[in-house]
C-alpha cells in the first residue's frame, strides 16, 4: 500500500463530478504512522481542498494534506498494477 508519511493508504474510492469534470475522493480509509489507529473518512466528513483533501486521524489528530494527484500510487497498489 502507498505511504504517505503520516499515513499508509489501505483503500479509498473517488466519484466523478459532472458539473467540474473531475474526480473527488468519497472516502479513505488509513493508517496512522504516528498512532497506528485506522481512520476511514466518508461523505461528507472529508475536508476537500481544490485538488486533493485533509485527512485527519481521529486518534492522535495526525494530518496531512493529500493531492488527488498523489493517490494515483495508492491507486495502482490497490488495483495490483
Amino acid at each position: 500500500m502507498t505511504n504517505t508519511g503520516p499515513f499508509q493508504i489501505l483503500s479509498f474510492e473517488m466519484v466523478r463530478i459532472p458539473d467540474i469534470d473531475d474526480e473527488v475522493v468519497d472516502s479513505i480509509t488509513a493508517r496512522c504512522h504516528k498512532c497506528g489507529h485506522v481512520t476511514t473518512v466518508n461523505d461528507g466528513a472529508i475536508h476537500h481542498l481544490s485538488g486533493g483533501l485533509v485527512i485527519n486521524c481521529a486518534q492522535c489528530g495526525n494530518h496531512q494534506a493529500l493531492s488527488n494527484a498523489g493517490l494515483a500510487p495508492a491507486a495502482a497498489d490497490l488495483r495490483g498494477v
